[in-house]
Protein backbone atom coordinates (compact mmCIF):
# COMPACT_ATOMS: atom_id res chain seq x y z
CA UNK A 1 0.00 0.00 0.00
CA UNK A 2 2.83 2.41 0.85
CA UNK A 3 4.37 1.72 -2.55
CA UNK A 4 1.18 2.70 -4.36
CA UNK A 5 0.95 5.95 -2.37
CA UNK A 6 4.56 6.89 -3.15
CA UNK A 7 4.29 6.10 -6.87
CA UNK A 8 0.97 7.95 -7.17
CA UNK A 9 2.38 10.98 -5.35
CA UNK A 10 5.42 11.12 -7.61
CA UNK A 11 3.36 10.94 -10.80
CA UNK A 12 0.84 13.54 -9.58
CA UNK A 13 3.64 15.93 -8.65
CA UNK A 14 5.33 15.36 -12.01
CA UNK A 15 2.23 16.11 -14.08
CA UNK A 16 0.86 18.92 -11.92
CA UNK A 17 4.10 20.90 -11.94
CA UNK A 18 5.27 20.02 -15.45
CA UNK A 19 2.68 22.29 -17.05
CA UNK A 20 3.28 25.39 -14.93
CA UNK A 21 6.98 26.16 -15.04
CA UNK A 22 9.70 25.20 -17.49
CA UNK A 23 12.67 26.65 -15.57
CA UNK A 24 12.82 23.75 -13.10
CA UNK A 25 16.06 21.82 -13.39
CA UNK A 26 16.22 18.27 -14.71
CA UNK A 27 19.30 16.17 -14.02
CA UNK A 28 20.76 12.75 -14.44
CA UNK A 29 23.18 11.26 -11.93
CA UNK A 30 25.21 8.15 -11.34
CA UNK A 31 25.15 6.92 -7.76
CA UNK A 32 27.68 4.44 -6.43
CA UNK A 33 26.04 2.46 -3.61
CA UNK A 34 23.19 4.52 -2.14
CA UNK A 35 19.46 3.99 -2.49
CA UNK A 36 19.70 1.90 -5.67
CA UNK A 37 22.00 -0.76 -4.25
CA UNK A 38 25.47 -1.29 -5.70
CA UNK A 39 25.15 1.42 -8.38
CA UNK A 40 22.27 3.20 -10.09
CA UNK A 41 21.52 5.71 -12.80
CA UNK A 42 18.89 8.27 -11.81
CA UNK A 43 16.77 11.02 -13.30
CA UNK A 44 15.64 13.88 -11.08
CA UNK A 45 13.49 16.95 -11.46
CA UNK A 46 12.77 19.92 -9.23
CA UNK A 47 9.08 20.26 -8.42
CA UNK A 48 8.90 22.94 -5.72
CA UNK A 49 11.33 25.83 -5.32
CA UNK A 50 11.38 28.11 -2.27
CA UNK A 51 13.94 30.82 -1.40
CA UNK A 52 16.26 28.52 0.62
CA UNK A 53 14.71 25.11 -0.16
CA UNK A 54 14.13 22.98 -3.22
CA UNK A 55 12.15 19.75 -3.50
CA UNK A 56 13.25 17.19 -6.08
CA UNK A 57 11.72 13.87 -7.12
CA UNK A 58 14.02 11.19 -8.40
CA UNK A 59 13.67 7.79 -10.03
CA UNK A 60 16.35 5.35 -11.05
CA UNK A 61 17.38 1.97 -12.32
CA UNK A 62 19.88 -0.52 -10.97
CA UNK A 63 20.79 -4.18 -11.31
CA UNK A 64 21.99 -6.12 -8.27
CA UNK A 65 22.91 -9.76 -7.69
CA UNK A 66 20.66 -11.11 -4.91
CA UNK A 67 21.37 -14.82 -4.31
CA UNK A 68 21.05 -18.25 -5.99
CA UNK A 69 17.32 -18.51 -5.25
CA UNK A 70 16.37 -15.05 -6.54
CA UNK A 71 18.93 -14.36 -9.27
CA UNK A 72 19.57 -10.75 -10.24
CA UNK A 73 17.39 -7.92 -8.97
CA UNK A 74 16.17 -5.07 -11.14
CA UNK A 75 15.88 -2.20 -8.67
CA UNK A 76 13.73 0.92 -9.16
CA UNK A 77 14.50 3.53 -6.47
CA UNK A 78 11.82 6.26 -6.23
CA UNK A 79 12.57 9.18 -3.92
CA UNK A 80 11.68 12.72 -2.93
CA UNK A 81 14.54 14.95 -1.71
CA UNK A 82 14.55 18.22 0.19
CA UNK A 83 17.58 20.40 -0.58
CA UNK A 84 18.11 23.04 2.10
CA UNK A 85 20.71 25.77 1.83
CA UNK A 86 22.00 28.64 -0.24
CA UNK A 87 24.53 28.93 -3.03
CA UNK A 88 26.81 25.88 -3.51
CA UNK A 89 26.25 23.92 -0.28
CA UNK A 90 23.05 22.02 0.50
CA UNK A 91 21.73 19.66 3.12
CA UNK A 92 20.09 16.80 1.17
CA UNK A 93 17.37 14.81 2.96
CA UNK A 94 15.32 12.20 1.13
CA UNK A 95 12.73 9.46 1.60
CA UNK A 96 11.38 6.97 -0.85
CA UNK A 97 10.61 3.45 -1.88
CA UNK A 98 12.84 0.91 -3.58
CA UNK A 99 11.05 -1.70 -5.64
CA UNK A 100 12.95 -4.82 -6.73
CA UNK A 101 11.85 -7.44 -9.22
CA UNK A 102 14.17 -10.43 -9.57
CA UNK A 103 14.97 -12.50 -12.63
CA UNK A 104 13.37 -15.48 -10.87
CA UNK A 105 10.03 -13.73 -10.38
CA UNK A 106 10.35 -12.52 -6.79
CA UNK A 107 9.23 -9.06 -5.76
CA UNK A 108 10.12 -7.04 -2.70
CA UNK A 109 10.08 -3.45 -1.54
CA UNK A 110 12.03 -1.45 1.00
CA UNK A 111 11.99 2.09 2.23
CA UNK A 112 14.98 4.20 1.27
CA UNK A 113 16.10 7.20 3.28
CA UNK A 114 18.92 9.63 2.78
CA UNK A 115 20.73 12.38 4.65
CA UNK A 116 23.79 13.96 3.13
CA UNK A 117 25.67 16.86 1.62
CA UNK A 118 25.24 18.13 -1.94
CA UNK A 119 27.63 20.50 -3.68
CA UNK A 120 26.12 22.25 -6.69
CA UNK A 121 27.33 25.58 -7.98
CA UNK A 122 24.19 27.31 -9.33
CA UNK A 123 26.03 28.42 -12.48
CA UNK A 124 27.57 25.01 -13.24
CA UNK A 125 26.02 21.86 -14.69
CA UNK A 126 27.85 19.26 -12.54
CA UNK A 127 26.95 18.41 -8.94
CA UNK A 128 28.26 16.00 -6.30
CA UNK A 129 26.60 14.30 -3.36
CA UNK A 130 27.65 12.09 -0.46
CA UNK A 131 25.01 10.59 1.83
CA UNK A 132 24.11 8.08 4.50
CA UNK A 133 21.36 5.99 2.86
CA UNK A 134 19.90 3.34 5.18
CA UNK A 135 17.72 0.69 3.54
CA UNK A 136 14.69 -0.18 5.69
CA UNK A 137 12.93 -3.55 5.28
CA UNK A 138 9.46 -3.84 6.75
CA UNK A 139 7.32 -6.39 4.85
CA UNK A 140 8.20 -9.56 6.80
CA UNK A 141 10.23 -8.20 9.68
CA UNK A 142 11.80 -4.84 10.48
CA UNK A 143 15.48 -4.43 9.59
CA UNK A 144 17.74 -1.47 8.87
CA UNK A 145 20.75 -1.99 6.62
CA UNK A 146 23.26 0.82 7.14
CA UNK A 147 24.44 2.01 3.76
CA UNK A 148 25.91 5.06 2.08
CA UNK A 149 26.50 6.42 -1.36
CA UNK A 150 28.26 8.98 -3.51
CA UNK A 151 26.82 10.60 -6.62
CA UNK A 152 27.95 12.66 -9.54
CA UNK A 153 25.29 14.36 -11.60
CA UNK A 154 24.77 16.56 -14.60
CA UNK A 155 22.02 19.17 -14.91
CA UNK A 156 20.41 19.03 -18.33
CA UNK A 157 18.75 22.46 -18.47
CA UNK A 158 20.75 24.67 -16.11
CA UNK A 159 20.84 28.29 -17.26
CA UNK A 160 24.11 30.09 -16.66
CA UNK A 161 23.64 32.87 -14.13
Amino acid sequence: MKLIVVITSLFISFFSFAQTETSKKKSICFELAGSGGIASINFEKEFLIKPKSTFVWRTGLSFAPIDKNNGTGIVFPLMVHWLKGENNHKLDIGIGQGVTITTRGSFFALTTASIGYRYQNPSKKWFYRVAYTPLIYYLIDFQVQHWGGISIGYTLNNKKQ
